[in-house]
Formats: C-alpha cells, sequence, structure tokens
C-alpha cells in the first residue's frame, strides 16, 4: 500500500523546529522557468556546485513535486529519502531528508515523485513546508520548480523578492516568462490586500480584463487610487522590493541576448517590475554529455564554453564574492581550476 499524506493538525507541530535555526538567515533562490524544458534543473544543479566552491554551505531543494529530477544531476537514481519522506511524516524534520553530496558544502533535498498529491499541495501542508524550507541552516537555498504558473510555482518562487526566472531566446518562452511574472506579481498583490475586499475586487476585475491583454500595472495603480490612497503606496512598495534575477539560457548568437535586454525593458514599463538580466549560458553539446554521464557541467567540463558562462553569472551577474578570498569576480580562469580539482572527488 503506498504511503497516504495525512494533512490534520500541521501547522502547530514544528514551531520548535522553525525557532531552532540560527542567524542570520540563509539567502533563497527559488528557480523558475515560464515553460518547460528551460534549463531550470540544470542551471540550479550548476549555480549550487559553483556557490560550494565559492566556500558557501548550500541546499538544493527539488520543488517540482510532480516531476522531480534534480537528483539525477547527482547520480541519484533512487533516493531513500525525499519531500515525500517529510510529508507522509516518517521524518519530522525536512532536515532529516538531507542527502549528502562529495562536496561537504552541498547538500540535497529531493523531490517526492513517489507520491502523486504533491504535484497539488494544500494549503495548510504547503505552509508547513515553506517554514521548514526557511528553518535550514545554509547560506544559500536554492529551489528547482517545476514549469508554469500553477499556485504553488508561485507561492514558492515568491518565498524571495530576488528569484531566480530562467528563459530560452524563443519568444514563445519570452511569452511565458513575462506571464510568470505578472502571474507572480497579481499573486503578491491579492496576498497583500486578502483583508481588503475593495482593493482585491480592483485587482481581480483588472487580471481578467485589462491584466489578461497585458494591460500596464500603471493603469491598476490609477484604479486602486481611486478606491485606496494607502494602498496605491502599498502596491508601489511592495512592486518595487520585488527583483527577480534572469538568466538567458541556450544562446546561439549575440542577437538573443540583445533581444532579452529588451524584454527585461517590456517587463518593467508594463509590470512596473525591476527584472535583473544577469547573464547568458550558451548552448553546450557538453551539457548534454554532462546530463548523460548525470553530473554538473561544471564538474563534468569545468572549460566548457558554457561552464565560463556559469562562472560568470555566478561572480559578475549575481555577485557572489568568494568566500575564501582566493580570487575576484574577474578570475574566472582560477574558478575552472578549482572545479577541475573538485571534480576528481565525484
Amino acid at each position: 500500500m503506498s504511503a497516504q499524506l495525512d494533512f490534520r493538525n500541521d501547522a502547530p507541530q514544528d514551531n520548535v523546529i522553525v525557532l531552532k535555526r540560527k542567524l542570520p538567515a540563509p539567502i533563497i533562490w527559488p528557480v523558475a522557468g515560464g515553460k518547460g524544458g528551460t534549463g531550470k534543473s540544470t542551471l540550479t544543479a550548476n549555480i549550487g556546485i559553483g556557490l560550494a566552491l565559492l566556500g558557501y554551505k548550500v541546499i538544493l531543494v527539488d520543488g517540482d513535486l510532480g516531476a522531480a529530477d534534480l537528483h539525477l544531476f547527482f547520480d541519484q537514481i533512487a533516493p531513500r529519502r525525499s519531500v515525500g519522506t517529510f510529508l507522509t511524516k516518517e521524518v519530522r524534520s525536512l532536515e532529516d531528508v538531507l542527502l549528502p553530496t562529495p562536496n561537504q558544502n552541498l547538500k540535497l533535498i529531493c523531490g517526492g515523485n513517489e507520491l502523486v498529491s504533491t504535484a497539488n499541495l494544500p494549503f495548510l501542508t504547503k505552509e508547513k513546508l515553506i517554514r521548514h524550507i526557511k528553518a535550514l541552516e545554509a547560506d544559500y537555498i536554492l529551489i528547482d520548480l517545476g514549469a508554469g504558473s500553477a499556485y504553488n510555482t508561485l507561492d514558492f518562487f515568491s518565498l524571495s523578492d530576488t528569484g531566480l526566472l530562467v528563459c530560452t531566446p524563443e519568444p514563445q518562452a519570452r511569452v511565458d516568462a513575462y506571464g510568470f511574472i505578472k502571474n507572480t506579481a497579481y499573486r503578491k498583490l491579492r496576498k497583500l490586500f486578502s483583508k481588503n475586499p475593495a482593493v482585491k475586487q480592483v485587482i481581480n476585475r483588472f487580471a481578467l480584463k485589462s491584466g489578461a491583454k497585458s494591460g500596464r500595472i500603471k493603469d491598476l495603480l490609477d484604479l486602486i487610487n481611486q478606491v485606496d490612497r494607502q494602498a496605491h503606496d502599498d502596491v508601489m512598495a511592495e512592486l518595487a522590493a520585488y527583483k527577480p534575477k534572469l538568466i538567458l539560457n541556450k544562446v546561439r548568437n549575440k542577437r538573443h541576448i540583445e533581444e532579452i535586454k529588451r524584454f527585461s525593458g517590456l517587463v518593467r514599463e508594463y509590470l512596473n517590475v525591476d527584472m535583473e538580466y544577469v547573464g547568458y549560458m550558451r548552448s553546450d553539446d557538453k551539457i548534454l554529455d554532462a546530463g548523460e554521464r548525470r553530473r554538473p557541467v561544471l564538474l563534468h567540463a569545468p572549460k566548457a564554453y558554457a561552464s565560463r558562462d556559469l562562472y560568470k553569472i555566478l561572480m559578475s551577474g549575481l555577485k557572489v564574492p568568494d568566500k575564501l578570498e582566493r580570487f575576484s569576480a574577474d578570475h574566472c580562469r582560477k574558478l575552472s581550476q578549482l572545479a577541475k580539482v573538485e571534480a576528481k572527488l565525484w
């Protein structure tokens, strides 16, 4: 008989665990994409490796609970412990399902493919999982999310105002990425005004009419201002704090980079969201080779074009400093040498 999820009385049982976490709080980077096939899991695995090489304690969480595959990048074919193990209460804490890797700075929490119902979590169960993710002790927590704009995905992406959005050069991918940012923004505003029915109604009406046609958030702000001036200021503050980071994947020529920069401008113009472009990763057969060997490309081919791009994303785009102060952001070659040495341990 398959394990069953028990959603009763989830809320108060883990308060002690949450309070145990030491300060400072980890930096959380949910990793999302508007459509499937953008390379979210590839970026999550490799950025995680890169952060660990830079000296940070990193936990990778597979948040694609319906089609988890992050573990395959680390040669974990059938992990014994996963998010599903936690959700079925076989263990009390999410820390109990942490899996080690050959790098002591990097740990993994696998998804829950064995439980069909985990793809659509009830509210209380989702809130419990979010509390436990926030309580994990690490410098960085990366959450590999499923494709699309389901509420679970939007809520996990909203764990941070600086989540990573992965997009490919195709026009369809940009359309889906735009829709994801728009849906996340509306989700944030609906939550912000959950106890203000007048403003919430204005938001819902706009989302169904003008907003559904890529309407400008400025028009929504004008409507909210007519109902509640303080709410108008609150919306401005909420959107000003929301600064997702955009990574362009599978780049084949320079034109793609210029197009994605223009796309960031459109998001700013229409949605009042300052989305920061932090770099690109070229299309590279070495990525496919690494996938076949069930390894991140940083370890399979540390000097490949894609690996060099990842170093630049980490150190220049995301501005992650070397924690051990061995080299600066413009010394990507030294990081590739470090990755080459690391690969021998895997």
